[in-house]
C-alpha cells in the first residue's frame, strides 16, 4: 500500500507535490501508476484534475488549471506524490514537499458539461 494520493472526500485525494519533470507535458500531473490503482479511482491517462496548495491563496477553482492525470515509474514517485512539468517549476517549486489536494470532482461528476453548472448560477442569480 501506498501512502499517498489518499482520499479525504469523494474524488478529491491529498497528496505531496514531490518535483517535476521533463517526461510530462504542461498540462500532465504524474503520480506513481501503482498508487492510483490501489489507492484511487482516477482512470490514467483520462482523468483531470485541479490542484489546491493548501498555504497559498489561489484563483477561484473554475479559473484554475486543469491538468490529466498520468501515471509515473516509481522512482519517479516512489510514494505516490504529485509531480508536475518542469515548466511549472517556476510558479511552484518553493511547494516541493507541502500538501496538495487532487481534486478530480470536476472529471468524474460534470465531464466537460458546464451546462447545468451554468444554468443553476442562473436561477441563482435571478433568486437574489
Amino acid at each position: 500500500m501506498y501512502p499517498y494520493p489518499v482520499e479525504v472526500i469523494s474524488e478529491t485525494y491529498l497528496s505531496k507535490l514531490r518535483g517535476f519533470s521533463e517526461s510530462l507535458s504542461e498540462r500532465e500531473i504524474g503520480i506513481n501508476a501503482r498508487a492510483l490503482l490501489e489507492n484511487t479511482s482516477v482512470i490514467i491517462g483520462e482523468t483531470t484534475a485541479k490542484l489546491r496548495f493548501l498555504d497559498i491563496r489561489e484563483k477561484p477553482y473554475f479559473m484554475k488549471r486543469s491538468y490529466r492525470i498520468v501515471g509515473l515509474e516509481e522512482e519517479l514517485s516512489p510514494n505516490g506524490e504529485v509531480v508536475m512539468c518542469e515548466k511549472e517549476e517556476e510558479k511552484f517549486g518553493e511547494m516541493i514537499g507541502k500538501d496538495v489536494l487532487i481534486n478530480t470532482v470536476e472529471s468524474f461528476r460534470i465531464d466537460g458539461d458546464f451546462s447545468e453548472v451554468v444554468k443553476a448560477f442562473i436561477k441563482y442569480r435571478r433568486d437574489i
